[in-house]
């Protein structure tokens, strides 16, 4: 992890170097009238970006203008044509958007190793010698991984925490966290520490998934190599919102990522939580089964 914080340290430090002094109000007004100007000529311009983000944009800038807002609000998305800097507070807020690759990495890593390694030295055969049962021992493995991918998520954060606060001051950790409801179409507000909560507790559904597939194909192989890649490459290819369809959507890797839903759809966000809660349950099961049955006098 060390590598990740100081790419936390790096980015953080840039955005500090690149902060313009800049009058926000007119900044959001010219943001307002742009993204107006997209909306109401959006077939005509054709223009690569997402509507949803258009409209979620606009009606966080109406809002920044209307209440004098004085600080970046804008999340998901940022009209290029118009600068808003960054602080502590929307960095914080953040911190999954920008640093979540170190943390699959990371998790990847740690649950393709965590029994697959005992697997690869030949320590497994040490440890099932023991007077414990092959459950028992297999989920302490489980408890201690996913224990680790927690502390460590956590440490992360705080990390984000007290170096945005050093950097762009602490002072803007008292304002609330501010989001667009798609389904209500109105503006929601909540106290930050909630928010992040919030965030941390819908992101933790991934990672832990994420785990028990790594931890899965760890028992299966016996193969590092190749587990890493196909955990890798059922992450990247849940990135790929093009491949989404009326079938995919009932697909585990769609699912797992509950957070982007909070705030959207209500009906996606139980549909996720309960393909995700089932999968992981999957997982489970079949990690205790295949962890039972494994021979190890030929390892």
């Amino acid at each position: 992890m060390p590598f990740g914080f100081s790419v936390i340290l790096i980015y953080n430090i840039f955005q500090k170097i690149n902060v313009s002094d800049v009058d926000i109000t007119s900044q959001y007004k010219r943001a307002y009238n742009i993204d107006t100007f997209y909306l109401e000529h959006n077939k005509q311009l054709n223009k690569d970006e997402n509507y949803e983000k258009i409209v979620e944009r606009i009606h966080l800038e109406k809002y920044a203008i209307d209440n004098n807002i004085k600080y970046n609000i804008l999340i998901n998305s940022q009209n290029e044509s118009a600068i808003l800097p960054p602080d502590a507070r929307i960095l914080l807020m953040k911190v999954f958007d920008n640093f979540e690759v170190l943390i699959i990495f990371f998790i990847i890593y740690l649950s393709c190793t965590i029994i697959s390694e005992e697997y690869y030295s030949g320590t497994i055969k040490n440890i099932l010698i023991k007077p414990y049962k092959r459950v028992k021992i297999l989920f302490s493995k489980i408890l201690t991984d996913f224990l680790i991918i927690i502390l460590v998520v956590l440490i992360l954060v705080t990390f984000q925490y007290v170096l945005g606060g050093l950097l762009f001051g602490f002072e803007s950790y008292s304002l609330d966290a501010i989001r667009y409801n798609t389904i209500s179409q109105d503006i929601e507000t909540m106290n930050l520490v909630k928010y992040i909560l919030l965030l941390f507790t819908t992101k933790m559904f991934m990672y832990v998934i994420l785990s028990s597939f790594s931890l899965l194909f760890g028992i299966i192989t016996n193969n590092m190599a190749l587990n890493i890649l196909i955990s890798l490459g059922a992450y990247f290819l849940s990135t790929f919102e093009i491949l989404k369809n009326n079938i995919t959507n009932y697909i585990f890797i769609y699912n797992w990522d509950i957070s982007k839903y909070l705030f959207t759809d209500s009906t996606m966000l139980w549909q996720s939580i309960i393909i995700s809660s089932i999968s992981l349950l999957i997982f489970l099961l079949l990690i205790i089964i295949i962890f039972n049955k494994k021979d190890v006098r030929n390892i």
